[in-house]
């Protein structure tokens, strides 16, 4: 069988791959809300959670498969979440599909810490926080002390919380500075990090340039050993931070090679 070929998505393609992913997140979000509204009674809210798990992984899978990755995993996530454990996934961010790639390719319930402007958008605004999708507000201290009380519940309650620390996404692949936040998190939760690097995902949509969309791109999910911040107190973020920093560069090498300047 000939081997699909990377190849750049043709003006009319990239546009309907773009209009398709914002129909489709239309779409997840509607049945987001109507799932927890049919399930309002206290049985059957049990199940909601594992519901919209299944909600959110094919809303990944349509994604990428609109964009037509072909992607691969590499290590195991699940064998290193341990039980009782709050987990937070430290991921690099280069590509618009880097959220829909996580949901389609980790196990798991995943949410993300989603940047507080997205909740200003009415029908998405209501499906993220009916998934548990959280924000964090840094700006204002009196609030972030209830964000961060919340997302302890939700890892407490067995979501794996996901994480982009380099703050925006790479245009080119190179893997910027981390913020501390997503380390801050870590360390005052307690939590196992779970360094996972994104592979070639920035050739598939880098960053403001929807008109460079490749089809057919192999993308490769390195999953990173687990980094135990119980082990580390706030004085040592910064340390922290080059530990999960360098995790994600080891992955990442052959691309940062690419790269350079």
């Amino acid at each position: 069988m000939k081997e699909l070929k990377p190849q750049k998505a043709s003006l009319l393609r990239a546009s309907w791959v773009i209009l398709f992913s914002i129909a489709s997140t239309g779409k997840y979000s509607l049945l987001t809300l109507i799932t927890a509204l049919v399930n309002r009674s206290e049985t059957a809210k049990k199940t909601v959670r594992s519901k919209v798990d299944r909600i959110i992984y094919r809303w990944g899978s349509s994604l990428t498969k609109a964009a037509r990755l072909r992607w691969t995993v590499e290590g195991d996530l699940e064998a290193q979440a341990e039980p009782g454990r709050r987990v937070i996934i430290v991921a690099n961010h280069s590509s618009a599909y880097d959220i829909p790639l996580i949901f389609a390719a980790l196990p798991g319930s995943i949410r993300m810490i989603s940047k507080k402007e997205l909740f200003k958008i009415p029908l998405l605004s209501r499906a993220m926080k009916t998934a548990e999708i959280l924000s964090i507000d840094r700006q204002n201290r009196q609030q972030a002390i209830k964000d961060l009380a919340i997302a302890k519940d939700k890892m407490e309650s067995g979501i794996r919380i996901c994480m982009f620390p380099e703050g925006t996404r790479s245009t080119n692949g190179k893997l910027f500075p981390l913020k501390k936040g997503a380390i801050r998190l870590a360390i005052d939760t307690n939590a196992l990090i779970i360094p996972v690097a994104i592979e070639d995902i920035y050739k598939v949509l880098p960053n403001k340039k929807w008109l460079k969309m490749r089809l057919n791109q192999k993308v490769t999910v390195k999953v990173g050993k687990a980094i135990d911040c119980r082990e580390f107190e706030v004085a040592d973020r910064n340390e922290l931070t080059e530990l999960v920093y360098n995790s994600l560069y080891s992955m990442l090498r052959h691309q940062q090679e690419e790269v350079a300047p």
